[in-house]
C-alpha cells in the first residue's frame, strides 16, 4: 500500500471513530459556516453528515470484542491504537472505511464546486479565526 494511501486510510479511521466527539468549538464553527450557505448547500452537507453518522455506526457495530478492547485501552497512545486497529480490520471493515473515504472526497469536491468566491473567502476567514482562537485557548 502506498504511503499516501496509508495516511489517507489512517485519517479516515480517525475521522470515523472520533467524529462523534463534537466539542462546543466545532459546533460553533459549524453553525457559523452554515449561516453563509445556500439552502441547497446546507441540504447537501446535512445529507452527508447523516451518511457519515450511519457509516460510523456501521463500523462501530462491526468491531469485534478485541477491536473494542484496543479502543478502550488507556495504556495505548492513539497512534498505537490506530496501527493495531488497522492490522486487525477485516476486508469488510477496510472496504467500509475506503468507501466512506471515497464518498467524503467526492462530496467535498461537489461542495467546493458550489461555493461562490464570496463564500470561499468568508468561510476561509472564519475557519482561520476559529483555529487561531482554539490555539490561543490551548496556549500554543
Amino acid at each position: 500500500m502506498k504511503v499516501s494511501k496509508v495516511y489517507s486510510f489512517i485519517a479516515t479511521i480517525i475521522l470515523l471513530l472520533f467524529m462523534s466527539m463534537n466539542s462546543y468549538g466545532q459546533s460553533k464553527d459549524y453553525d457559523l459556516i452554515m449561516k453563509e450557505l445556500t439552502k441547497e448547500q446546507r441540504t447537501l452537507l446535512q445529507k452527508e453528515r447523516e451518511m457519515i453518522k450511519s457509516n460510523r455506526e456501521a463500523l462501530k457495530r462491526s468491531l469485534t470484542k478485541d477491536q473494542l478492547r484496543i479502543l478502550a485501552d488507556r495504556t495505548l497512545a492513539n497512534g498505537e491504537k490506530r496501527m493495531m486497529l488497522m492490522k486487525s480490520f477485516t476486508r469488510e471493515q477496510r472496504s467500509l472505511v475506503q468507501r466512506q473515504e471515497l464518498r467524503l472526497k467526492e462530496t467535498r469536491n461537489a461542495f467546493r464546486r458550489t461555493l461562490t468566491d464570496k463564500q470561499r473567502k468568508i468561510l476561509k476567514n472564519r475557519i482561520e479565526n476559529s483555529r487561531r482562537d482554539r490555539q490561543k485557548k490551548r496556549g500554543n
